[in-house]
């Protein structure tokens, strides 16, 4: 009777600490995706009071950046394509400068570019961006066993390269940009 109590007793520790571990995974990997999201809010704004400060105008900066996630149930495979997009207005001005107010757009580590302002759009007319990306993975994994006396040690070994292939046109203006995967997840 007694080995039955500690049998039932065990075979519970191991359900409740498997779906123990399944939460903490989930709670780390939802806890680093916002983090990712809340750097790049607040380095995009950052970078739009820079140059709205270096204008001494209106600055308007668009960031999109595609960041690889850890894989925490099988580590040795690529993690999830993720994709953080933020913008920030700021206007840091004393009225003297006429000039346009600028424009920026940044993908991953990309330097910025700049995009034409449009003095007089016509009157209904929406400012419009169109986007697309092709991610394409390539894989290897490999095994390799080592035996020597009664020790077998099994490595394996997991060759990655990732291209993301972006195409954006934002008010009739294109844009292309070819990026690699690096090392943080992220890309260059």
């Amino acid at each position: 009777m007694l080995q039955i109590k500690k049998a039932q007793a065990a075979t519970e520790l191991v359900v409740l600490g498997t779906l123990a571990i399944v939460a903490f995974s989930f709670l780390i990997n939802y806890s680093e995706k916002l983090n990712r999201q809340q750097a790049n809010i607040q380095q995009t704004f950052r970078a739009a009071l820079k140059e709205s400060r270096g204008t001494n105008n209106s600055a308007s900066y668009t960031k999109v950046v595609f960041r690889r996630m850890a894989n925490v149930a099988t580590p040795m495979e690529l993690g999830q394509l993720q994709n953080f997009s933020s913008s920030a207005n700021v206007l840091w001005a004393d009225g003297t400068n006429t000039d346009d107010p600028t424009s920026k757009y940044k993908l991953n580590d990309a330097a910025a570019i700049s995009i034409p302002y449009r003095e007089n759009p016509a009157e209904g007319t929406v400012e419009e961006s169109h986007s697309s990306f092709i991610n394409t993975v390539k894989t290897t994994t490999t095994f390799t066993k080592q035996q020597s006396g009664g020790n077998i040690v099994t490595t394996k070994t997991l060759d990655a390269k990732d291209t993301l292939n972006a195409k954006i046109d934002i008010s009739g203006h294109e844009y292309s940009f070819t990026h690699e995967l690096g090392p943080g997840g992220k890309y260059h």
